[in-house]
C-alpha cells in the first residue's frame, strides 16, 4: 500500500506540475497578448493625439495668418486714407493763392468748353465764391453764357450744353475718379519692398508721367 500511495502521489504531483506549467504558459501568452494590445492601443491614441495636435497647430497658424493679413490691410487702408485726406486738404487750400487758383480755373474751364463745344454752351456753373472769377474767364474765352453758383461744386467748373449734356471738370472730381487707380499706385509705393526711387525711370524705361488727366467726357443729364 505504501508503494501505491507513493505512486499515486508522484502521478498527482506530475499532473499538478503539468497543469501549473500549462497555466503559466497560458498566463504568459495572455499577458503578452494584453501587453501587445495595450501597446497598440497606446500607439493609436498617440497617433490620434499627434493628428489632433497637428490639426490644432494648422488651425492656429491659419488663424494667425488671417489675423496678420487683416491687420496689414487695416494699416494699408489707414495709411491710404491719410494720404488722400492730405491731398484733399492741399486741394482745399488752393484758393488761398488767388493768382495760381485763377490759372487753375482757367485751364479747367477751357478744357470743359472744348469738350462741350463753345458754340453749344448753355450755362456755366461754379462754386459761389468762384462765380465772379469764372465769369471773367468765360468772357476772356469769348463765351457768352451765364455763370451760376452751385454749392455742390468746388475747385472747378461744370459746363452745360444746349443739348442737355454736361461736363464737370474739377480737381475734386478728378481725385475721386482716380482714387481707385491712385490707391493701387500709392499702396505700391508705400508698402512694396522694391520701389522706384524719386526721379528714376520706371521699369519700362520711361519717366513717371505727371501729366494731369483730361477732363471727363460729356454725360447726359
Amino acid at each position: 500500500m505504501s508503494d501505491l500511495s507513493a505512486l499515486l502521489e508522484r502521478e498527482a504531483s506530475a499532473e499538478i506540475a503539468s497543469i501549473l506549467a500549462e497555466a503559466r504558459e497560458r498566463a504568459s501568452a495572455s499577458m503578452a497578448a494584453a501587453q501587445t494590445e495595450a501597446e497598440q492601443l497606446l500607439a493609436k491614441r498617440r497617433r490620434a493625439a499627434e493628428v489632433q495636435r497637428d490639426a490644432a497647430l494648422v488651425r492656429a497658424r491659419s488663424a494667425a495668418q488671417l489675423e496678420a493679413a487683416a491687420l496689414k490691410l487695416q494699416a494699408q487702408h489707414a495709411a491710404l486714407e491719410q494720404v488722400f485726406e492730405h491731398a484733399r486738404e492741399r486741394l482745399a487750400g488752393l484758393p488761398g493763392d488767388a493768382k495760381a487758383y485763377k490759372g487753375i480755373l482757367q485751364q479747367l474751364l477751357v478744357e470743359a468748353l472744348d469738350d462741350i463745344g463753345r458754340d453749344d454752351v448753355a450755362v456755366i456753373e461754379a462754386a459761389p465764391a468762384d462765380v465772379a472769377t469764372v465769369a471773367a474767364l468765360a468772357k476772356a474765352a469769348k463765351v457768352d453764357a451765364p455763370v451760376e453758383g452751385d454749392e455742390s461744386l468746388a475747385l472747378g467748373v461744370r459746363v452745360r450744353s444746349q443739348r442737355h449734356s454736361a461736363v464737370e471738370n474739377s480737381l475734386t472730381a478728378r481725385l475721386d475718379a482716380l482714387e481707385g487707380e491712385l490707391a493701387a499706385e500709392v499702396s505700391r509705393l508705400l508698402f512694396a519692398v522694391d520701389t522706384v526711387p524719386s526721379g528714376a525711370t520706371a521699369p519700362d524705361g520711361h519717366a513717371p508721367d505727371d501729366t494731369a488727366p483730361a477732363a471727363a467726357p460729356p454725360e447726359d443729364v
